[in-house]
Parts: C-alpha cells; structure tokens; sequence
C-alpha cells in the first residue's frame, strides 16, 4: 500500500477472461458406470457502448470547463482496474495488453457526435464484431470521423498500451483515491494536448470522448516519426455545414444540387476535382476573395462566415449552465455539451466516414489563460533591493540608489490600491545611534496590533515602512515557530471559551459579568463569582427558581382505626372499659380518669427481672425476624417425586399441564423403573 500523497503505477492489470458468453462443461470420469456431461451457459459482463456512472470516478479537463488546459493531457478515471482491458480490440476472446478504449479528443468542426441510435448502427459498416448480440443497451451513441481526422487525430495501435495504465493508491487518500474502495484504478489518457488556437487568437471547445476500439484497429493511423513541436490546426473543418438546410432531400445531396451558397467544404475531404460531385465543385469555383467572410479556415480552404469568437465558446458553456437546473438535467446536459459536434458530416463527405461507439463524452473550452509553466516563468524571485531588469527599448537610467545620510533607501512601492509610489526603507543597521520614538527614558513603546500602526509618513511626504517592515518579518519569524503557533492556539480556544461562557450567562443572568479589561492583573475564579452572584438572586425568587417551600410540620397520613376508639384506647393503657363508664355516670368521665389506678408492670423502685424481661424482648425480636424473612424471601414449595415424573412441584391444584405431563411416555434415554 503506498502511503498518502504517493502512488504505484501499474502498465494493466489483466483479467482471467474477456467479456462475452462462455460454454461450460463439465466431465467426470473414472467411474464404473457413465455420466452424462454437464453443460452451463455463463456470461462475463462488461460495458461495451455505455459507461456506467458509478465507473467513471473523475475527468480532465472538467466538463464544461474553460481555462487553459493545454499543458495536460485529457483523462479520465475508471473505478474498475481490469475494464480497459476486459475486451480484445481484434475480436477474439483471448486476452490482450492493447486496451480496447481509447480517449480521443476532437475540435469543434471536425467530428460528429450521433444521438441516440441501435447499437448495431454505431461501428462503422463492414465491421466484424464478436458476438454482436453482446450489449448492454439497446442505443447509443457514436462519433463519426473521416479517415483524414482519424490518420491527424487519432493514437496508433502502439501508442494504446502506453495510453492506458493503472494506480495503486492509498485508499485513505482522498485526493488521490477519488472516493475509490480498494485504492486501485484504471486510467486512459488521450494522445491529443487540447492546445489554444495560437494563429488565430482565439479559444478551442474540445470534445473528449471515450470511444470502443473493438473490430477497428486497423483503421487507425500508422506510427509518426516525433516532431519538436507543433501549433493547433484543425484535421479538418466541417463547421461551414451548421448553416446548410438540413431538411434537403437526400437525392438533390447526391446529386450536388445543393445550394451551398459561398461557402467551401475541406477540400481533403472531397477527393480530386475529378470525384467532386458537381454542384460542390460549382460552390468552390464560385468562392472568391471578395465574398471572403470573417474567419479562416484552418486547412487551407477559404474563409467562412462565422459569429465572433467570444459568441462561439461562451454560449455553449451558458447553454450547458442553464440547462443544468432542468430536472432531466442528466440528458439534457449532455445533449447541449454535443452542440457544435452534430455536424451533418456523413452526408457531404465523399472520402470514407468511420464510426466509433462512444461510451462516455463532455466539452471543454482551451482559452489563453494562464498555464502553469507561464506562471513559473512570470514569478518574480528576486530579493528585495533586486533592480528589475531593463527593458530593451527603454531609456537609460541613473544606477546609483536613491540613499540618504540617515540610512534610508528609495524603493519602488505598490500600494494596496495599486498605485506605483515611492517609499523608504532602512534596516536594524544604521551608521549612528538612533533616537527613541518615546521622550521618557523608562516610558515602554506603544503596543502595536498590526503593521499598519507603524507606518510613518515623513515631511518627505513619502512613508517610512522600516518599522512596518521590521514587525511584519517579526511576525512570520514568530509564526514560523510550532510552539508559538501552538501557544497561540490554546490561547485563542482559551478566549473564546471564556467569550462564548460570558455571553451566555450576560443574557441569563441580571448581572454584569466583569471582562478582563476591568480587572486587569487580577484573576477571578468565575465560578465563585458565579455563585456569589446567584445566590443573592436565588434568595429573592425562591418559589420560582427553586419550588415553593414545604411547610415545618405537616399532619402526616391519617390512622386507621378498626373498631371502638374508646375500647381500644382502655385495652392499650389497662383500664376496665366498663368500671370506668360505670364510675363516669356518678362523678363524670374527668373525675373517674383521676380516680382510675394505672397497672404498672413494676412498682416504684423495684428493677425488671432479667431472667423474664430478656427471655421476652429475644422471642420478641425473632418474631419480628421471622415475619420480615418471610416477606423478602418466600419460601419454595416442596419438591415431591411421583411415578413417570422427575423434579415435579407440588401445586395447590391440577391444570392441564399437570394432566399432559402425567400421561407422556418416558424418554428413550430415562432408565425403566423398577
């Protein structure tokens, strides 16, 4: 597994077998007696003339997309490391090495991207295909190309292998990995640098489609001897055809009765003069210089009518953008991204016009934006004090530096605003001591937040940026350092906390919450200062921050009494009931209760006998023990055995089960009884 930031790469990854249907049979031999063969049908599956979207993990250049994106190769990026592999371009099912994929890139004006058509429409006709009932749709779509863009455009049967290769990434890296689950990808890459149109000053919409190789490898151009260098031009340019009447009838097409007005077809295109149909040769013949229109085309034809430059690749990437909120946004997308390649190509050109299934297709626009070498060259990499180089045609000018005695510089200095000045400058060495900016001795510097507060505007009327410059390298050397950072860090989290504490509690509670500021040196325990203050607050709302309070005494649950209150009350104290009501009817009830001798268990001054207070107080105690065991752990029924029965409870009365259970028969393994 390479680590993050790294990757393996990979020439292919091959799979056991092809795609298609496969015959399996299955023998056995060696028995006495025999066995008819079995037979199964199986078949590997595999994209042939559509993509799937969950394959196809990103693109280069992004679809859609305009910049300068003429230093790279266009790509694009296979979830699965075996598909570009997974069928042979010759057409048999042995594997191959040579990819039958290819990423072919194309200039408005030089090819035609079909719509929906049968598949068995997509290859060109005459090609032999294996197994031509293997598809996995039933339409698609296809790019038609003559052989002269084919033999200008297309990659040679040698340079597949090398346009094709796998990575091995780390899973975990998300820049890398692309949202891949194993870390393994496929990755085909065109053979055609989307260049900007360097002679004629003016953007380039590319189409890159991935297209199906399968049956049509001798088609493709033969091997070039490499060049230093080259300049964008079109193979050839069909965009004249965007303005022919398409609704014409395909007999006065054959027949070169087509008013093509002035315009002029590639020449490469139509053949001889001598193979031109003639109402085609009658159109050029007319074409002169003075019906010449905006634009030239690129192979050598004369100029066509043309909207401006800025119209041809702008509206394209707007249309593209407006019909991306349609909700069938999927097709509609691609649909306009294919604006400008449905040139009507077949039906005007006499060379041979070849078709290759395309699996996955989107535009882009190549404009004279910056690229990355261009940066590189542009980057300003002197030190500072560095004198710019002069341009050639520019006056002479004075060498020596504007220096003055208190050891300042003149620089050139550029504003936020962007306005050219002139400033001063001077480092931590000066020739002679220099005065403090505070007159008191012992008085500290003013502190300073910013470079900005340190600027200084001299009688001059220039600024002295020593100072600014001084604490704005101070800075970056403090920054430089992981503890500082680090310090900063915890402080700014430290803060914040305090902050974000500070304000909730300013807007729960009816209290200033003292800051810093205030307090200066002074550190406060914020939660003493908080319950210091809440307190004070709680006192005063009792019943609606803490609950209404309960009162001292409250009368407790009522007593259940059973029976006559006053025989009860006579039971518990050891009176006679009926001689104290007898006696109350003569002198009344107050007189009979002071009358009444109490029974006392001793007399006043005689001790309890131990031998009967203790014996009571034990078999007392254990009753009470016994009754609270008997609640917490109640005892278990008893276990009794009967016949037929193991372990069977005993139960206050017979159920069903009981009945069930006492006429089952004995288990197998359970011993006869005696």
């Amino acid at each position: 597994m390479p680590q993050t930031g790294h990757f393996i790469l990979h020439s292919n990854v091959m799979p056991k077998i092809t795609a298609g249907r496969y015959e399996l049979r299955t023998e056995q031999t060696g028995l006495p007696f025999e066995v008819e063969p079995e037979t199964t049908h199986i078949q590997v599956a595999a994209p042939r003339y559509t993509m799937p979207t969950d394959q196809i993990l990103s693109s280069f250049p992004p679809a859609n997309a305009e910049g300068a994106f003429g230093d790279r190769l266009p790509q694009i990026v296979l979830k699965r490391r075996t598909l570009p592999w997974e069928r042979n371009p010759a057409g048999v099912v042995t594997t191959s090495e040579t990819p039958w994929l290819a990423l072919v890139v194309v200039a408005e004006g030089e090819a035609t991207l079909s719509t929906a058509t049968p598949v068995r429409d997509c290859v060109t006709p005459g090609t032999a295909l294996l197994d031509p009932d293997d598809k996995d749709v039933e339409q698609g779509l296809y790019l038609a190309v003559t052989e002269t863009v084919v033999k200008k455009v297309f990659p040679c049967k040698d340079d597949l292998p090398l346009l094709a290769h796998v990575r091995e990434v780390d899973v975990n890296d998300t820049e890398l990995a692309n949202g891949d689950d194993d870390g393994w990808l496929a990755v085909v890459l065109a053979n055609r640098l989307p260049v900007f149109d360097e002679a004629a000053k003016k953007p380039v919409r590319y189409m890159a489609c991935l297209v199906n190789l399968e049956g049509q490898l001798d088609a493709l151009p033969p091997p070039l001897p490499p060049v230093p260098s080259f300049e964008f031009v079109l193979a050839q340019d069909w965009s004249v055809l965007a303005t022919v009447n398409a609704a014409s009838p395909p007999d006065a097409r054959v027949m070169g009765n087509v008013s093509l007005g002035d315009m002029v077809l590639p020449s490469a295109a139509l053949g001889p003069a001598s193979a031109r149909p003639e109402g085609l040769a009658a159109a050029a013949l007319n074409k002169t210089a003075a019906g010449a229109k905006i634009g030239v085309a690129l192979d050598g034809s004369s100029a066509m009518q043309q909207p401006s430059v800025g119209k041809q690749w702008t509206s394209a990437t707007q249309k593209v953008a407006a019909v991306a909120l349609d909700p069938d946004a999927k097709r509609l997308v691609r649909d306009t991204m294919a604006q400008g390649f449905r040139l009507p190509i077949e039906l005007y050109a006499i060379e041979k016009v070849l078709r290759f299934p395309v699996l996955a297709h989107w535009s882009f626009t190549t404009n004279e934006g910056a690229t990355f070498e261009t940066l590189m060259q542009d980057l300003d990499v002197g030190l500072l004090g560095t004198v710019p180089e002069r341009a050639p045609n520019a006056p002479a000018a004075n060498a020596a530096p504007e220096v003055v005695q208190t050891g300042h510089i003149g620089l050139d200095h550029r504003t936020r605003r962007g306005d050219p000045t002139r400033a001063w400058y001077r480092g931590p060495c000066v020739p002679f001591p220099t005065p403090r900016d505070s007159t008191a001795k012992d008085e500290p510097l003013a502190l300073a937040h910013s470079a900005d507060q340190l600027r200084r505007v001299i009688p001059d009327g220039r600024e002295d940026l020593s100072l600014a410059a001084a604490f704005e390298i101070g800075r970056l050397m403090a920054l430089s350092q992981l503890s500082v950072v680090s310090a900063l860090l915890r402080f700014r989290a430290e803060q914040f906390g305090a902050g974000r504490v500070r304000e909730i509690l300013a807007e729960l509670m009816p209290f200033a919450i003292p800051s810093l500021a205030e307090l200066r040196d002074a550190r406060i325990d914020m939660g003493r200062f908080v319950a210091l203050q809440v307190l004070p607050v709680v006192a005063k709302n009792t019943d609606r921050m803490i609950g209404p309070q309960r009162p001292v005494a409250d009368p407790g649950r009522p007593l259940r009494v059973e029976g006559d209150l006053d025989r009860l009350v006579a039971a518990g104290l050891g009176f006679d009931l009926a001689a104290l009501r007898k006696r109350a009817d003569s002198v009344g009830v107050l007189s009979a209760l002071q009358t009444t001798a109490v029974p006392l268990a001793m007399k006043p001054g005689e001790t309890p006998n131990e031998k009967l207070v203790v014996p009571a107080l034990r078999a007392a105690l254990q009753g009470e023990l016994q009754r609270t065991l008997a609640v917490a752990v109640p005892s278990k029924p008893t276990v009794v055995t009967r016949p037929g029965v193991r372990g069977a409870q005993a139960r206050p009365q017979r159920d069903a089960l009981d009945e069930l259970i006492a006429h089952a028969p004995p288990d197998d393994d359970e011993e006869a009884q005696p």
